[in-house]
């Protein structure tokens, strides 16, 4: 007879895992130790993030671009008048040798090329004296340079070395922020010469602060740019009898538009004006200073003379003006010999109380 088994219920059980069975008739003298388990690990609380802050948009640098379909006549002339307004408006008075001078000089700032206009925001933002050391530094740098066209410039720049009341310094502020904002860097802000010669921008400055009577009593007229290109056009023609050396003089010259004509015409001929010789005179100090200012600004070369003087009193004028530039180069060569020289012994000064403190301690 098969027998069946049964189920014993006393019998001790056979624990495969611990955890999941428990044996409750164990005697309880002898209790099974509980394996004790490894508590997890708490997640990581994240640190409470800082705020996002987005970074202030970059200001895009201002400009003043020459109008579209504005020629560079016109805009010069436009200018000018911008200027002569904020003069006028600010109540400057009669001395027109200070926004001619202050024009001149931004104009002359020697930090020129395709990102001359960056500095537009830089320049607005600086107060009236920063803005006049400036423009004291522009005429410097180009002294050391040409000292002999800086010379000439003099009737329009010595106003900078006096002491201008705040009236005075808020009216050159005046003056230049109505001339950057009218497109002055976008006119004379290029590294080309034929670019920055374009236009005669002292002529307008001259002619636009000088009142009617005024102009008249002097018997000052500056000729048009499109008569002084028709004359150029008319007296070189071709430019084939051109050579280095050609010798240009204008006895009666304003601020130089029959000189700017004509080299323009050379560039047009691929003939660098800078091989020849210019000569330009005029009788009113403020049109020689303009024209000294242009020479520079037009890069016409190192054989440019400007005099100021009556040609009809003076005839030879290009042999005292060369005169003249030789004097004032020899001056211009010791001060800079003087100042080489005083700049050596103060760095040997310096090294000599280096090595004399070092010895001491």
């Amino acid at each position: 007879m098969k027998r069946t088994q049964q189920l014993n219920l006393f019998a001790p059980a056979v624990v495969e895992d611990d955890e999941d069975e428990y044996d409750f008739f164990q005697p309880r003298d002898e209790p099974r130790p509980r394996p004790m388990r490894t508590p997890p690990a708490a997640p990581a609380v994240a640190s409470t993030p800082k705020p996002v802050t987005k970074p202030a948009p970059k200001r895009a640098t201002r400009r003043f671009p020459v109008p579209r379909g504005t020629s560079p006549h016109d805009a010069a002339r436009r200018m000018a008048e911008a200027v002569a307004d904020a003069w006028h408006r600010h109540h400057g008075g009669s001395r027109m040798e200070i926004p001619v001078g202050a024009v001149a000089a931004l104009a002359l700032w020697p930090i020129k090329g395709e990102d001359a206009h960056l500095q537009t925001d830089w320049i607005l933002g600086l107060d009236a004296k920063d803005l006049l050391q400036l423009m004291r530094e522009s005429w410097s740098y180009w002294w050391l340079r040409r000292p002999d066209l800086v010379n000439r410039a003099l009737p329009i720049y010595t106003w900078m070395e006096e002491s201008l009341s705040d009236h005075e310094l808020a009216c050159v502020k005046a003056v230049a922020h109505a001339a950057i904002t009218n497109s002055l860097l976008e006119l004379t802000g290029s590294m080309d010469p034929y670019d920055l010669a374009e236009c005669d921008l002292m002529s307008w400055m001259i002619t636009g602060l000088r009142s009617h009577g005024a102009r008249e009593g002097l018997g000052e007229y500056h000729t048009p740019p499109e008569v002084c290109e028709l004359m150029a056009r008319m007296q070189l023609g071709d430019c084939s009898q051109i050579e280095p050396g050609f010798s240009i003089c204008d006895p009666s010259a304003g601020t130089g538009g029959l000189v700017r004509a004509a080299a323009q015409l050379m560039r047009e001929h691929r003939i660098d004006p800078r091989t020849c010789r210019w000569h330009l005179c005029d009788i009113d100090p403020i049109a020689a200073a303009g024209a000294a200012t242009n020479m520079i600004l037009w890069d016409l070369g190192p054989r440019t003379t400007v005099w100021c003087g009556d040609t009809l009193a003076q005839a030879d004028t290009e042999r005292l003006a060369l005169e003249e530039k030789a004097a004032i180069f020899k001056h211009r060569d010791g001060v800079v010999r003087d100042m080489t020289m005083l700049a050596a012994i103060g760095g040997a000064e310096r090294m000599v109380a280096g090595a004399v403190a070092a010895q001491a301690a």
